[in-house]
């Protein structure tokens, strides 16, 4: 059978943003540096769905119905292109990664010179997301053709990068990740050594998972907390609410250890991710708890969530919709700064896993309000 193609084969490769020729002297006023790219983007803004709309699509009654109302929106080109390889929610995911690379694309040839690095590292997000993809993926066997339609075209891994850390020998996917630029840049600065990191993809059981994505996790709020230290003053949000990641990302690894028999203080903490808004003694109520149940209920304390979860997942489902909600609520209103410009990469974001929710939802026949339920709106 032909190998269906990637969105890789769909898009201008979106790569670390390219240069367009717009660069200012310094000192500018921002109405100068940022009225250009900030105008662009609230015409893109002015372009994402209203509620209402992904309301109407939770109760339509199939896949397919979700599919026809998007080919009335700018999804369309990509809807019908992708539509002789895919159908029901594989077409909505793939034409949804296809449109966010080409608005990442488009954003990195508007961000002003000056900010261009921050851009560039705040894409790193997403290489860290597809690397994620790929482990797991490998971890249950798929192959190359299985997944790298559903990586998004975005950052530095290549076609050849995904199927070289897909279908290559046990004992060599390290060194091939290392050598990757993600990798690269991973080995030269990161808490754990590279000796422990190469044990954790020879066992690669699903707690190694868990403890390789917690290592990946903290290489990418350092470098988030590195840009957020350059003083810049429309930077203050993105640090504020890149603290608050950091403490939700905590409790799930915290989670997720602990479920896989993980339960000494010491190695739990050893995978945190520094830098939050909370300091370690406050998750020893996690940590310590004696049960799963304890675990959550400690979990809803601590963040003040209006239920106790009843699983891990749900948990992770809870914090991350905690999560998405106050990234739109603070990047939504943003103006004249490059904040502005890389909140909207996290508003298109969060519409795309509203997309994708409702498609998979409606393709495994979840009730209309549950789907409702995992939707995340702005505040």
């Amino acid at each position: 059978m032909a190998e269906l193609p990637s969105a890789f084969s769909y898009v201008k490769r979106t790569g670390f943003a390219k240069r367009e020729a717009r660069s200012f002297a310094l000192p500018v006023l921002k109405a100068t540096k940022y009225g250009y790219s900030n105008a662009r983007v609230r015409v893109m803004k002015s372009l994402l769905l209203k509620k209402d709309f992904l309301g109407e699509l939770t109760r339509v009654r199939s896949v397919d119905a979700v599919v026809d109302m998007l080919e009335k929106t700018h999804y369309k080109d990509n809807l019908v292109k992708l539509s002789m390889h895919y159908h029901g929610s594989d077409l909505v995911q793939v034409a949804t990664a296809l449109h966010f690379a080409e608005v990442a694309e488009k954003l990195g040839r508007i961000t002003p010179d000056g900010d261009r690095k921050i851009f560039n590292l705040i894409l790193t997000k997403w290489d860290i997301t597809n690397a994620k993809s790929i482990l797991n993926a490998r971890r249950v066997g798929k192959k190359y053709a299985e997944v790298a339609p559903f990586i998004i075209p975005i950052g530095s891994f290549t076609e050849t990068d995904v199927k070289s850390l897909l279908e290559g020998s046990g004992e060599g996917v390290f060194l091939k990740f290392a050598k990757t630029p993600l990798g690269r840049r991973l080995l030269s600065g990161m808490a754990v050594s590279s000796t422990e990191l190469e044990k954790l993809f020879m066992s690669f059981s699903s707690a190694d998972i868990v403890k390789i994505e917690a290592v990946l996790d903290s290489f990418y709020y350092s470098l988030a907390g590195a840009i957020t230290k350059t003083g810049a003053k429309d930077l203050g949000q993105m640090a504020r609410i890149s603290k608050k990641e950091i403490d939700l990302k905590n409790a799930t690894i915290i989670t997720r250890l602990k479920q896989h028999g993980i339960a000494d203080r010491a190695a739990i903490e050893k995978y945190l991710i520094r830098g939050g808004s909370r300091q370690f003694s406050e998750y020893v109520q996690l940590i310590d708890a004696k049960s799963t149940e304890e675990t959550l209920k400690a979990a809803a304390r601590l963040f003040e969530l209006k239920e106790s979860p009843q699983t891990p997942a749900g948990l992770e489902t809870m914090l991350n919709k905690k999560l998405a909600a106050m990234r739109l609520g603070a990047f939504y209103r943003s103006v004249l700064s490059v904040g502005t410009i890389l909140g909207f990469l996290f508003l298109q974001e969060e519409e795309i896993n509203n997309l994708r929710k409702i498609a998979v939802g409606k393709e495994f026949g979840m009730d209309d309000e549950k789907i409702r339920e995992m939707l995340v709106f702005p505040n």
